[in-house]
């Protein structure tokens, strides 16, 4: 459990950082630019990250499961 959770937890810094570097790129477009293209990156990497969390979540509670099982 405790791979999955660095797992999770990496995933969720790396799409963190593409968030961070899309957002710019948006912010610096000018109006001709297509944006659409760097919207759906922004939506796609929000999700993974939410998935990613979720992930995260699930591995915690079980390893907090398994702690109650054991002892």
């Amino acid at each position: 459990m405790i791979q999955a959770l660095g797992s999770a937890l990496a995933g969720y810094s790396a799409r963190s950082d593409d968030i961070a570097r899309l957002a710019e790129r948006i912010r610096n477009q000018s109006a001709g630019e297509n944006v659409a293209r760097d919207m759906v990156g922004l939506m796609v990497s929000q999700r993974a990250a939410e998935a990613n969390l979720a992930v995260a979540r699930v591995a915690d509670e079980t390893s907090e499961s398994l702690i109650h099982v054991i002892a």
